[in-house]
């Protein structure tokens, strides 16, 4: 895809100072003022630190021994510098364990709204946006806006929140309100804004003679519907990915037998499909989600190529036992192949254990809302399965416990 949303190795930047500038350009001079600046820019920031504790197996870094290496810090600004134009970004620093360690723009977009009235909206956003997928995708890196400290893998894997996060290129949403009824739809398409090793890591299970990258943009759609500002709502998210890989050796059997691996220049297609319900009452949530991720292997040589369905679900409720208290219960459970429920027909043994294909979460948790700036959360998972494990913090699955505990808590600050 041409464009200015692509240029250079870091578009979304680009286009942000882009926007930046050109928004300022369009200002009138008595917009200037810094009174009616002070109204029209609003500055906010999180700051959140975990520690994790796990009977077998790694989190967030050697959770065996405890590991405090879980910290989320954001930043972000919004400027609304005209009726139907607003400039948005955030920078954000997480550590979490040996997956990710660094500081990046979370997103970073120009938002024009070319025609709003009492019940219709039309919305573009150009940049790096921020993709909507499910119900908590696009705030995951907030505690404040998570349901619990560790989102349900089922849905929202870590291991995989390269791929679905944000991208850099645009979206299209219109919504739609018609008494109590609030109809929304959202259209993204851009580039992949991260490198692939986790993804990698987590396909093959260790590091081949080459690489994963994208041969062609993402496309990620939501349908939602809300009754009552949220009483009841409905969503169904679809994404379209497709990563190549790229081997570093000649395709010749045997360059590939002497490199001790099977793998030739591949296409991985996923195609994730998820349903979304939540009720809300008074003190009480009850939150569902079903996920069929669609997968295609191709090319990578005989006996690798396939095609699988991958199925992930939960059940949640939260009830607040005081105003500022709340409870948690979640069961979520995710098969890599929803054919092969007990890893039976992985194929990767020695490599991976056959509990590398499941995983079964049991979740409690507390939290309390101290005050509207400062938050405490604490739970506990037990687990049967390992199937959304990190590779990078357990680089020898076959040393990975079938049954395992959780442990981890959290503070949280906000501005």
């Amino acid at each position: 895809m041409g464009g200015f949303f692509f240029i250079g190795r870091d578009p979304a930047r680009e286009i942000l100072w882009l926007a930046i500038i050109w928004t300022l350009g369009l200002l009138p001079a008595e917009a200037l003022e810094w009174d009616d600046w002070q109204e029209r820019i609003n500055l906010h920031g999180f700051a959140s630190q975990g520690y994790t504790w796990t009977s077998a197996n790694n989190l967030y870094g050697h959770s065996e021994n405890g590991s405090p290496n879980f910290t989320e810090i954001g930043l972000n600004l919004r400027l609304d510098p005209m009726p139907w134009m607003s400039v948005a970004a955030q920078g954000i620093y997480r550590h979490a364990g040996k997956v990710e360690n660094q500081v990046q723009l979370d997103y970073g977009f120009l938002e024009l709204r070319p025609y709003t009235d009492t019940r219709l909206r039309l919305i573009l956003r150009g940049g790096r946006v921020k993709n909507p997928f499910g119900l908590y995708n696009e705030t995951r890196d907030v505690a404040f806006t998570r349901p619990s400290i560790l989102l349900p893998q089922s849905v929202y894997l870590d291991r995989s929140r390269s791929l679905y996060l944000s991208s850099d290129g645009g979206q299209l949403e219109v919504d739609y309100t018609w008494g109590s009824h609030e109809f929304s739809f959202r259209f993204n398409t851009g580039l992949y804004r991260d490198e692939f090793k986790e993804v990698e890591a987590n396909i093959f299970g260790f590091n081949p003679p080459g690489d994963i990258s994208a041969n062609r943009p993402l496309f990620l759609g939501q349908l939602r519907y809300e009754y009552n500002t949220g009483q009841l709502i409905l969503a169904v998210s679809h994404a379209d990915v497709e990563l190549e890989y790229r081997s570093a050796l000649p395709d010749d059997p045997v360059a590939l037998f002497l490199a001790n691996t099977p793998f030739k220049t591949g296409r991985l297609h996923s195609r994730p499909l998820l349903f979304s319900l939540q009720l809300n009452g008074e003190r009480w949530s009850l939150t569902g989600e079903y996920m069929f991720q669609f997968q295609q292997v191709r090319h990578f040589g005989p006996g690798f190529d396939h095609d699988f369905t991958s199925a992930g679900w939960y059940v949640q409720g939260r009830y607040h036992i005081l105003p500022n208290v709340q409870i948690l219960g979640r069961y979520d459970v995710f098969y890599l192949n929803r054919s092969d429920h007990d890893g039976s027909d992985l194929g990767l043994e020695p490599l991976r254990p056959r509990h590398a294909a499941f995983a079964k979460d049991w979740t409690g948790g507390l939290r309390w809302d101290i005050t509207p700036h400062w938050m405490v959360a604490a739970e506990y998972h037990y687990v049967n399965g390992t199937a959304w494990l990190p590779f990078q913090d357990n680089p020898q699955p076959p040393d990975t416990q079938r049954h395992w505990h959780l442990v981890m808590g959290l503070v949280s600050f906000r501005f």
